[in-house]
């Protein structure tokens, strides 16, 4: 059984290929298989982040306290250099173990434009294959008592239509690489081919293509929330082949990629600061913004205004957790030579973050949201903006007054400033109207937001909802991308996928998540006694089960599936979890789930880690025995988690937070634990004692 973080342990990379270590979708060998929200005033019962009872609530992610528990894990900043060492060490992985990837002939196999080459195919290890196994699509994904006949994928940072051909499109997915289409339209089903396979990382942060010539690609790697991933690439050949990784500065994310229309200028905003290059992404050079700040800028979007016109958004204090990051707007008029701050982007509650878009109508027209800074760890909206001179002023659009309400209000959201959900650091999105320029679409954290009459005095109206309630048509919560084609078909990404309007989001199709295997795992679960009996925890898609021997995973539990188990002498029986250490069992092959987490008194606190984690002990011949732990403590149970015994604390750590435990399969009574600070413990003695080494 798999059990690791988003973005893996550093050195796993060293010891697997990079398309294991970032487990991105459920590999197997085919000779052996591996062991194993309150809302305007509402009742804080009703928040779908409420800690509950995940077989009958329907549960959300957590992003803020995932970010927290990353930047826990790491401890410090990971650095430009270890980004690079992984990168080199990816590519000689790839090489030596190239030939070991599925084969490239469907979308429900990872591809590779670099596979062929005389290099990857000399060094290529011979053995042990490995087959793709998905998730590619779902019968069902089950939230609580909400059930949905739906399929997701993993989350997209970008989505980019061919602007002279609708049928080809292009989607960047947070951990799963670049993915084409070329039959967007004409396909009662999509196929989807994966383009970056060959580069040392999946993490994608931004994505543009150029106007002028539509087969030019380019590609920021390093998601701005997770995964491991720095660097910029261009490809000439619509994503068959990729260029050199080219490093810009100290920067390890890129958020914006936008291309001048003389095809030679490009902008990549980064949380480096703005970098621009005037050949066509060959070079780049840094560009000066005066923020007013001693530090770099966290640039997060890009609006093109026009000709050499652009409006750029940006943190100047991105690096402070208490107060204001001083979220900014700046505008140009040469290309991003040179800026200026732009006037009118204040709120009392100050601006963290934020991001701009133009109107494809009069790219004059500009939208902005902004949320409030650090707003006890987490960041409600601020307001949204509007400018029609290109980004140079801005008016705020008081959305966040008290009388202001949905046209469709419901008892989940009333208004519009609870649109973000206390995640505005996470997710943003502005999305103007190809009919209307008065019109605008802004994402948030459950739902889609329209504004009509956006200009003079606007109305705002849900557009999907989460679980599908209130008659609203269901997109997947947490929304990052968005873009129209041009044939006016609407697509917008979240944290599960990619969804699609042509009716300008009256309705919506979940279509075109089927066939990509791009779902960020963090663990899965098999069984040796039964094969095709898998499950897997996955961010913000729940835990999923294996249907039979296909590769369509349905979702069980909501929110975000973290510690998976089958059961190793019968498939029937499985695990799973979400964050503080809140275990489930099922008894009848993932169907239903029960709580499973007796005994465990830290269990859905602060003293539980944000990742559970669920260890089986190898050595067991009834399988029943496995493991878990709490920040300070670990956790035996003998019966499958029926009720759970804590293990001694004599010698253990008593301040931060345990990583990682593992047991001997020869002697249970040997265990393992790694602890924050670079600390180990042991005991030979089931936990009675223990010493740090």
């Amino acid at each position: 059984m798999l059990n690791f973080p988003l973005a893996g342990l550093p050195k796993s990379v060293l010891r697997k290929p990079l398309w294991h270590a970032a487990a991105l979708a459920l590999l197997l060998p085919i000779t052996g298989f591996a062991q194993e929200r309150v809302n305007d005033g509402q009742d804080d019962e009703k928040n779908p982040r409420h800690p509950g009872d995940a077989a009958t609530r329907p549960e959300t992610d957590d992003a803020t306290k995932r970010r927290d528990f990353r930047r826990e894990w790491f401890e410090t900043p990971v650095t430009p250099n270890f980004l690079k060492f992984l990168n080199n060490a990816a590519a000689r992985e790839r090489a030596r173990n190239g030939k070991l990837l599925p084969d490239p002939s469907s979308s429900s196999a990872p591809s590779d434009g670099a596979a062929t080459t005389d290099a990857v195919t000399a060094a290529a290890v011979t053995g042990t294959t490995w087959t793709n196994l998905g998730p590619t699509r779902a019968s069902f994904i089950k939230n609580g008592n909400s059930t949905l006949n739906k399929t997701d994928s993993g989350r997209v940072v970008e989505i980019v239509p061919d602007p002279t051909n609708a049928e080809v499109l292009y989607v960047a997915m947070s951990g799963g690489g670049v993915w084409k289409t070329t039959n967007a339209l004409s396909a009662s089903q999509p196929t989807w081919t994966p383009l970056t396979e060959s580069l040392g990382s999946l993490s994608s942060g931004a994505l543009a293509l150029d106007p002028a010539n539509p087969s030019t690609l380019y590609l920021g790697l390093g998601d701005s929330f997770d995964g491991t991933g720095i660097g910029f690439t261009k490809s000439l050949d619509g994503g068959t082949t990729w260029g050199p990784i080219i490093y810009l500065g100290a920067s390890t994310k890129i958020t914006e990629i936008k291309v001048a229309t003389n095809s030679t200028t490009i902008l990549v905003a980064t949380d480096k600061g703005l970098f621009r290059s005037v050949d066509a992404g060959e070079n780049f050079a840094p560009i000066t913004i005066a923020t007013g700040s001693t530090e770099a800028p966290y640039a997060w979007s890009i609006a093109w205004g026009g000709g050499t016109n652009y409006a750029l958004s940006l943190e100047a204090k991105p690096s402070v957790t208490t107060g204001t990051t001083d979220g900014q707007a700046w505008f140009t008029t040469n290309d991003g030579a040179t800026w200026t701050r732009a006037t009118g982007m204040t709120k009392t509650t100050g601006i963290g973050r934020l991001t701009v878009a133009s109107s494809p109508l009069n790219r004059n027209v500009m939208y902005a949201e902004a949320a409030i800074p650090n707003s006890s760890a987490s960041t409600d909206l601020a307001d949204f903006f509007r400018s029609t001179n290109g980004g140079q002023t801005w008016t705020a659009m008081s959305a966040t007054a008290r009388k202001v309400r949905y046209t469709n209000q419901n008892t989940e959201s009333a208004n519009p400033s609870s649109l973000l959900n206390g995640q505005g650091w996470y997710n943003q999105l502005v999305i103007p109207s190809k009919d209307d320029q008065g019109t605008v679409f802004f994402g948030g954290a459950l739902l889609l937001t329209r504004a009509t009459s956006a200009l003079g005095n606007p109305a705002y109206t849900q557009m999907t909802n989460w679980l599908a309630q209130f008659s609203l048509p269901y997109v997947h919560a947490d929304f990052h991308a968005g873009a129209y084609d041009r044939d006016g078909n609407l697509y917008v990404g979240s944290d599960g996928g990619i969804f699609m309007s042509a009716d300008n989001g009256a309705t919506w199709t979940d279509k075109y998540n089927i066939g990509i295997a791009a779902h960020l795992l963090y663990s899965v679960g098999s069984s040796e006694s039964a094969p095709s009996a898998i499950i897997g925890g996955l961010q913000d898609n729940g835990t999923r089960v294996r249907d039979g021997s296909t590769s369509t995973f349905n979702q069980t539990l909501g929110g975000d599936g973290f510690g998976a188990n089958v059961h190793s002498g019968n498939g029937s029986l499985m695990l799973g979890s979400l964050y503080n250490t809140r275990i489930y069992k099922s008894t009848n092959g993932g169907s239903t789930f029960v709580s499973a987490s007796s005994g465990i008194t830290e269990s859905n606190t602060a003293s539980a880690p944000f990742v559970t984690q669920i260890v089986p002990w190898a050595g067991a011949a009834d399988g029943n025995t496995v493991f878990t732990h709490v920040n300070l403590k670990v956790y035996k149970s003998t019966n499958y988690a029926a009720s759970w015994t804590a293990l001694g604390t004599g010698g253990f750590l008593t301040t931060g937070s345990l990583r990682n435990i593992g047991v001997a399969k020869s002697n249970g009574n040997v265990i393992g634990a790694v602890a924050s600070g670079g600390r180990v413990y042991l005991t030979n003695t089931g936990g009675t004692s223990w010493v740090q080494t």
